[in-house]
């Protein structure tokens, strides 16, 4: 193999590795390896109401269906529908999208 062939296939494990790393083994920036942050926890908050800071949570929902505001880890930001965010990415700060009944759709970092 000539040796672009071999940097392409050591660049694509070393992302691979760090893509499927649990959250606690993801790679420190400054490491050379570029850093994925990887949240299978906060996914399963997908679905779930999100219960706003001063809020009180329908009466009917279970209490299990519910996450509260500020359990969220800090840094975070809630995005609702049609709203703007800064393009600054911020590495470990967790981004709540919700729809317009503060349903949680999904998690991700930046």
């Amino acid at each position: 193999m000539h040796s672009t062939h071999l940097k392409t296939l050591f660049t694509a494990a070393a992302l691979a590795a760090t893509f499927f790393a649990p959250a606690a083994e993801s790679h420190a920036a400054g490491s050379g390896l570029p850093a994925v942050a990887v949240a299978p926890d906060h996914q399963q908050w997908v679905g779930r109401t999100l219960v706003r800071d001063g809020k009180q949570p329908p009466a009917s929902m279970p209490v299990d269906r519910l996450v509260h505001e500020r359990d969220l880890p800090q840094p975070y930001r809630v995005i609702t529908p049609g709203s703007f965010t800064t393009m600054d990415y911020v590495e470990d700060r967790v981004n709540v999208h919700v729809d317009e009944h503060d349903t949680i759709t999904h998690v991700d970092f930046g």
